[in-house]
């Protein structure tokens, strides 16, 4: 009994702690495509997560392929030059993506400075860039705000060290988001 109510209550608390997500997720995701169609066409996009080697590397192939005319490269807070994992590569490899050449970068101030539009995986990636590089609001859009669909967090879950499912999840989120990002600046041509 007392392991069923330790699920119970673990359930609870994390639909109650992710609340706030979904409740908001219509207007986050109304703001962020209206800022994309709003402003300029970016001639540079950057893609943020933690490590550089599950998400945005797959992000920024998914981007480069559908916005040819964009530079989109990506970077992480942490290694440079570490591999893609193999879950990643073989996910990825079946969506029509070869990231075995692919190397993590550091994000740096030169990078920041350079994108037009910045892409991060939640909220506190958002706040780093933004006080870290002094980058403004309306260059940052957090990637879980693009996805059409409510999802349990507002952040993309990064699936290093997880399972093939783990990444085909993340990813099937990032291709919804980079769907709505494409068309919303295909608004801005």
């Amino acid at each position: 009994m007392n392991e069923q109510l330790r699920v119970a209550s673990r359930t609870m608390y994390r639909a109650a702690r992710n609340f706030p997500d979904r409740l908001l997720h219509p207007r986050r995701h109304w703001l962020a495509l209206a800022r994309v169609a709003q402003g300029s066409r970016p001639r540079t996009i950057l893609v943020v997560c933690y490590g550089n080697i599950c998400r945005s590397p797959y992000l920024q192939a998914v981007l480069q392929r559908a916005l040819p005319d964009i530079a989109v490269s990506s970077a992480g807070f942490i290694g440079r030059g570490r591999l893609v994992p193999p879950a990643s590569l073989q996910v990825s490899a079946r969506r029509g993506f070869d990231l075995r050449r692919f190397r993590s970068q550091l994000i740096s101030p030169d990078s920041t400075r350079r994108a037009d539009l910045i892409i991060v995986m939640d909220a506190e990636q958002a706040r780093a860039i933004r006080r870290r590089f002094r980058v403004s609001s309306a260059r940052v859009v957090v990637a879980g705000d693009l996805d059409p669909q409510s999802s349990p967090t507002r952040a993309i879950p990064d699936p290093f060290s997880q399972s093939v499912e783990a990444f085909e999840s993340s990813f099937d989120r990032l291709d919804r988001c980079a769907k709505s990002l494409v068309n919303a600046l295909h608004q801005t041509s």
